[in-house]
């Protein structure tokens, strides 16, 4: 199955972590100006309609902290993004789709954390 005709399928249920949305907006405002940055633009207006952003709220950020804390007593400790990401998935009972799994492995041996890589599904 293709990444479009999964996300087809599941698009009443998929949504953007509050932190995701500040990344994606870092990193096209950092771009130069030029026919990249306006595409990108676009593509973010297009997610900003078709996509609600759940927010990183108290109850996130406690299962944030815990499994920080968790990790660091392992000697592993955790990228804040990442792991807030995590948290707010976690906190709403959603699945993380990434194609980069590789980063929240550990996060998943801390906690409830279900994640799906779409491209290769």
């Amino acid at each position: 199955m293709c990444v479009a005709s999964i996300y087809e399928a599941r698009r009443d249920m998929c949504a953007i972590s509050a932190v995701t949305w500040q990344e994606l907006k870092r990193g096209v405002s950092r771009l130069s100006e030029g026919r990249k940055k306006k595409y990108l633009e676009c593509c973010l207006e297009s997610y900003e309609e078709c996509f609600d952003v759940i927010p990183y709220d108290k109850f996130s950020a406690s299962i944030c902290g815990e499994i920080q804390a968790r990790a660091e007593k392992d000697g592993k400790p955790l990228p804040n993004y990442d792991s807030q990401i995590a948290a707010t998935a976690i906190s709403n009972g959603m699945v993380l789709v990434t194609h980069n799994t590789a980063d929240f492995e550990q996060m998943k041996e801390n906690a409830f954390l279900r994640v799906e890589d779409w491209f290769r599904a």
